[in-house]
């Protein structure tokens, strides 16, 4: 490793142009919950993003489609993220994404540009102010509170003030800034691998074979070297389009989405394998021989990165226990989905039928700053717990969770760590949460 270093230093005045009651960091699934529901409750709501769009990993990751998380066929993750799946529709005339008017079937299949669309809808409505084209670069603490936050964007570096911050950067970038001890990955410091998503056009849907005759052809492929991708088969979902079929089923092992250059060698590694892919699939798969690239995501899918500690923590134990809280915020029964962070093979294991386990307040509430709560899935549970609430609908429901809370904050005159957990639970509730 190059040790290199230079003198630099940042030592400047910034100018504060952002002010508001809350800031979001990051305007994914998590911080789109979060900044709807804190607006709602109304509280001064800024939401900052790094590209120029919402979406977060269903439009920058094209993750696709939405997972399940429902309970006897019915969503457990309500109002905003049913509002922001029912807001899609009107950019699809005709597909109604497999679920009726209140998203209650299993999952949505929507594109990333209507993901995009409808998350800035919904923002909007609520009042939330956007700011998009401003990365975070930095945080300033003082007596364990967040002071500011310090920007970069075309403008050069600017500063935003805020009473709460939630952190819904997907990667807790916020709280690592601002010093918060985390967890990262297993009990090897290896994280689940990132996967980048890709569409592929002109499949004849007709001559198809069926998954286990592609998934026989793909390990002959692998065995040949035709394919370097340590995925176990192949995983690919059909979309509303007959002709489009959607995959999921790059891997990406022992790189770290927090490490810039590996970040970048893992974009490199998985369009490297899609290209193989698209190859194989030509000259082996009889219906696919006639396909072209329809789309690819902007940004690899990562999984797992760092995970906040709160005031709170549960693990596994909370899943197979099938655990409820009096100051639970969410309910999930996705099940444990671990992707083998160091090669091949995929742990599944699912609760039962009328079962599901719920994320207590404090696994929100950042332990280490005091005006900080988490958004979206870096939250305070363990590795295994994590690869369950992971997925987009819970995401968002946690985010809504901590814009509701923040809110009530505001209200209060309090800090997080303050507030009665039971007593937000009961807010989200009259806000039409499912608890």
């Amino acid at each position: 490793m190059n040790t290199e270093t230079i003198n630099y230093s940042v030592q400047q005045k910034i100018p504060v142009n952002i002010q508001a009651e809350v800031i979001v960091i990051g305007g994914g699934p998590g911080g789109i919950g979060a900044a709807v529901a804190a607006a709602r409750n109304g509280a001064d709501t800024l939401l900052i993003e790094r590209y120029g769009y919402l979406g977060g990993m269903a439009s920058a990751g094209e993750v696709f489609p939405f997972m399940s998380n429902h309970l006897n066929g019915r969503t457990l993750d309500k109002p905003v993220y049913a509002d922001w799946v029912n807001a899609m529709r009107k950019y699809s005339p005709g597909n109604d994404g497999g679920r009726d008017e209140e998203v209650e079937t299993s999952r949505g299949c929507y594109s990333k540009d209507e993901a995009m669309l409808a998350a800035e809808d919904i923002c909007l409505e609520a009042g939330v102010r956007l700011v998009y084209h401003h990365n975070l670069f930095d945080a300033v603490v003082k007596n364990g509170k967040i002071e500011a936050v310090v920007l970069f964007s075309k403008s050069g570096l600017s500063a935003a003030k805020a009473e709460i911050f939630i952190d819904c950067s997907g990667d807790a970038d916020l709280a690592f800034k601002a010093g918060c001890e985390y967890e990262y990955g297993n009990d090897e410091a290896l994280c689940q691998p990132m996967t980048l998503c890709f569409k592929v056009a002109g499949v004849d849907a007709d001559r198809l074979p069926d998954r286990a005759e592609i998934n026989r052809l793909y390990d002959e492929a692998k065995a040949q070297g035709e394919i370097q991708c340590l995925r176990e088969n192949v995983l690919w979902f059909v979309t509303p389009q007959k002709d489009i079929i959607h995959f999921n089923t790059t891997r990406v092992i022992r790189k770290s989405a927090v490490d810039g250059l590996e970040l970048s060698e893992a974009e490199i590694e998985a369009r490297k394998q899609l290209r193989q892919y698209l190859e194989f699939f030509r000259e082996h798969v009889s219906g696919y021989e006639n396909i072209r690239i329809h789309s690819i995501a902007h940004h690899i899918g990562v999984r797992e990165s760092r995970r906040v500690a709160g005031i709170d923590y549960i693990g596994m134990e909370a899943f197979e226990q099938a655990k409820k809280y009096p100051d639970g915020i969410a309910k999930v029964r996705y099940p444990i989905d671990i992707h083998n962070p160091g090669g091949s093979g995929t742990v599944i294991r699912k609760l039962a039928d009328d079962e599901w386990y719920e994320i207590p307040y404090g696994c929100i509430v950042a332990r280490d700053v005091s005006n900080l709560l988490i958004g979206g899935r870096p939250i305070s549970v363990d590795h295994a717990l994590h690869s369950s609430m992971r997925v987009m609908p819970s995401a968002c429901s946690v985010g809504q969770a901590a814009g509701t809370a923040a809110a009530m904050a505001i209200e209060t005159h309090s800090i997080p760590a303050q507030l009665d957990g039971a007593k937000v639970r009961a807010r989200l509730r009259e806000m039409g949460a499912v608890l």
